[in-house]
């Protein structure tokens, strides 16, 4: 709670690592740390999940459409 409040309250850089770091009820775990906030451990499959959406979903579409694709657009909006 008190990494939050440093983040909400002050808006400073969530510093909850490195509490754990120094806290010795995580000493179990303080070698492993690193390796257990791997991004890599928390995305599930959407990496396989993405690349079948693309291929089942998108890729049929721009087949489909592919006459489209690079024509120039002459009633586009300008900014």
């Amino acid at each position: 709670m008190d990494a939050g409040a440093v983040v909400k309250g002050e808006g400073k850089s969530n510093d909850l690592l490195t509490r754990i770091a120094k806290d010795p009820l995580f000493k179990a775990v303080h070698d492993k740390l690193d390796t257990l906030v791997d991004p890599k451990l928390f995305i599930g499959r959407s990496k396989e999940q993405t690349e079948e959406f693309l291929e089942e979903e998108i890729k049929p579409v721009l087949e489909k459409e592919k006459s489209l694709l690079g024509k120039e657009v002459l009633d586009g909006v300008n900014v």
